[in-house]
């Protein structure tokens, strides 16, 4: 492999992770930055949409297929895949047909768990909550691993290649449909935010007791909040397990799927889509450098360097919460529809 194909595929990889993270990250900054909701099980939304696509994307094409009744999905599950790839490379429809049922049942499933997770929400103080969700993210991460016929256990299962119909340029196909998700994702949630929904959220945010007073239901809204919210977060899942092919349980940590995006969000400034899109793509490309290079700065450390991840990740929570706690681009006043504040502030000196 030649430096020009290896420069290719870091940036492939570079720009898919940029898309599953920015789709994390704004799903959780829609739950936290704006409505206030310290969602620290974000895990769970995003492994249930890998699971979901682990689970079902296979057994489906199979059905679709017609092939492999005879065969056991977990322990026959690199045959099957095979054949089930040989029979999307020359089907773009089934592809797409599998495609669009994986991502809708992965957002349905997200959006159950988002309302299971929005009663301990609507309950419970904040720090209480947190304990909540963190537990409820492993619970999620301790099924997958345990319980083998869902996506093999402590093994692991191949997704099918559902852009196998493209040939060579399949890597480059799946990156961009992950791309146009991530910016469809993205303005999804400015649009929710821009609203007069976006303005109650934030009312509900800094003042809940004077919400409630004004009329509003607040525990229907942070159940509202928390469907969409984990419903968005799941297809980080669906795009991750698309883009390597397999569902590893185990791989689905705390540390990976719930504490980087939050450190993204905090570097990039909660309550600002695009502060949260800057923090993943800068965290990502940041996390990735630090993947590649490390190795060589071994004998520098007086410890290992697998751990230089997740120490940077310490170091760099701790610093923004000290020194920069609105993150690089923090929160700008809402300003609401139909009001022009140049004609205000004219009129009001006219009467002067």
């Amino acid at each position: 492999m030649n430096s020009l194909e290896l420069i290719t595929l870091g940036l492939l990889g570079l720009i898919a992770y940029s898309s599953i993270y920015i789709i994390a990250s704004v799903s959780l900054n829609f739950q936290f930055g704006y409505a206030g909701i310290p969602n620290f099980g974000l895990l769970f939304s995003i492994a249930a949409g890998a699971y979901t696509t682990g689970a079902l994307t296979g057994r489906l094409a199979m059905w679709y297929y017609g092939i492999g009744n005879d065969l056991d999905y977990i322990m026959d599950n690199t045959k099957i895949i095979t054949m089930l790839n040989s029979k999307l490379s020359n089907d773009p429809l089934g592809g797409i047909f599998l495609l669009l049922i994986t991502i809708l049942v992965a957002m349905l499933v997200g959006a159950i768990l988002g309302f299971i997770a929005s009663f301990p929400a609507i309950r419970l103080r904040e720090d209480y909550l947190l304990m909540m969700l963190i537990a409820m993210g492993e619970a999620v991460r301790i099924i997958g691993t345990n319980y083998t016929p869902l996506v093999g256990g402590t093994l692991w299962v191949n997704v099918p290649n559902l852009f196998a119909w493209t040939g060579l340029y399949s890597p480059y196909v799946i990156v961009i449909m992950m791309v146009i998700t991530a910016i469809l994702v993205f303005f999804f949630i400015q649009v929710i935010v821009s609203s007069p929904f976006g303005r109650l959220i934030r009312a509900m945010r800094e003042e809940e007791t004077a919400t409630v007073f004004l009329g509003k239901n607040v525990v229907k809204v942070k159940i509202i909040v928390m469907m969409v919210g984990s419903s968005l977060a799941s297809l980080s899942g669906v795009l991750f397990s698309l883009y390597t092919g397999s569902v590893i349980a185990s791989g689905f940590t705390r540390v990976d799927w719930t504490f980087w995006p939050w450190l993204m969000l905090l570097i990039g400034g909660k309550g600002n889509n695009i502060g949260a899109l800057i923090g993943a793509i800068s965290v990502v490309s940041a996390r990735r450098l630090v993947i590649f290079i490390k190795h060589d700065f071994e004998a520098i450390f007086p410890f290992s360097v697998v751990w230089l991840e997740q120490i940077l990740l310490g170091l760099a929570l701790i610093f923004f919460i000290i020194f920069r706690p609105q993150g690089l681009l923090p929160e700008k006043p809402t300003k609401p529809r139909g009001i022009n504040y140049k004609d205000i502030a004219s009129n009001i000196l006219k009467k002067k």
